[in-house]
């Protein structure tokens, strides 16, 4: 099992911008600490606060010297071999059940890296807690390193590595529960295509690296002008798509509010933001397509926003 979450840890740790995995100190929680001399039987009665998983152990003899003793560590210490762990360590200091050998690591180290440490570990500290030296010392669980290196792995697998919004398949999922929401209601939902005009243009003449920006501003900028209970995704190379909710209403005012939405987001990127050249700014076509009330396909609610689209761009490419 260690040896599959191991190469997890490289698949994330080994692309561009792990740092989406986030680091360690943002994981971590504050730590008691206690000196080495400290009976164990002191050290036990911490341990019944349930919040407490780990306690970190300072020798006041050798400065230096930074152990840890977890919950398992201490119940295994005081079980023993025959039982009689609790009477025979209940009076000795807490230096002799402590780790001596913790994993130390510092805040800002990637979630990827300090699992790859983690699971290097030898098989009975595999899985103990990872403390973070700071100002003060605090600690993460493994299965809070492992839970946010998973969640890093399904960010990547969902959303645009470039604009960070979600890719066609999670939109058009989001789209199709949508619909399946309308069933017995009034309600209606609204596709809204965004298509960055001459995309191959803009990279001819700015670069890829141009285009990059571009999009990535454009990306931005639509995301902070979504009305709220919207959501945008990017569902090809130079394609966007904004799903929206319309409450119940007639068939003349669903169409005027949908067309309302369309404008209000053409307004919104029709200007591009600060430090992005004008000439880079994109012309954008647009489609809008809304549902009968009460009912949606989205299969038919795609088809009809690609068929407007193409429509609007043949208009555009008429009018230039």
């Amino acid at each position: 099992m260690h040896d599959e979450i191991s190469r997890l840890a490289r698949n994330v740790a080994s692309r561009p911008g792990a740092a989406l995995a986030g680091v360690v100190g943002d994981l971590a929680q504050p730590v008691l600490v206690v000196g080495a001399t400290v009976p164990v039987g002191q050290l036990e009665v911490l341990f019944r606060r349930p919040e407490v998983s780990c306690v970190v152990v300072q020798d006041e003899d050798e400065q230096a010297r930074t152990g840890i003793v977890t919950r398992a560590g201490l119940a295994a210490a005081l079980t023993g071999r025959l039982g009689y762990g609790r009477a025979v360590l209940d009076r000795k200091p807490t230096s002799s059940i402590a780790d001596w050998s913790p994993l130390v690591v510092p805040p800002g180290l990637p979630v990827s890296e300090v699992a790859l440490s983690a699971m290097a570990r030898v098989d009975e500290r595999r899985y103990d807690d990872v403390l973070v030296a700071g100002s003060s010392w605090s600690s993460a669980s493994t299965a809070d390193v492992m839970r946010s290196l998973v969640a890093a792995l399904t960010d990547r697998s969902t959303h645009d590595p470039q604009t960070r919004l979600p890719m066609r398949a999670p939109t058009w999922h989001a789209l199709a529960h949508r619909c399946g929401l309308l069933r017995g209601s009034g309600t209606r939902v609204v596709l809204l295509l965004l298509d960055v005009r001459d995309m191959a243009g803009i990279n001819a003449r700015h670069g890829q690296g141009g285009g990059d920006t571009m999009l990535l501003a454009l990306a931005a900028r639509l995301q902070a002008a979504l009305p709220r209970g919207c959501e945008a995704g990017r569902v090809d190379g130079d394609r966007f798509a904004v799903l929206a909710t319309l409450p119940a209403m007639d068939d003349i005012t669903a169409a005027a509010s949908a067309d309302a939405l369309r404008q209000h987001l053409l307004r919104e990127l029709a200007v591009p933001p600060e430090g992005v050249e004008p000439a880079l700014w994109p012309v954008l076509h647009s489609s809008v397509v809304w549902s009968v009330a009460g009912a949606g396909n989205p299969d038919e609610l795609i088809r009809e926003a690609e068929r407007r689209l193409l429509r609007s761009a043949a208009g555009l490419a008429r009018a230039s």
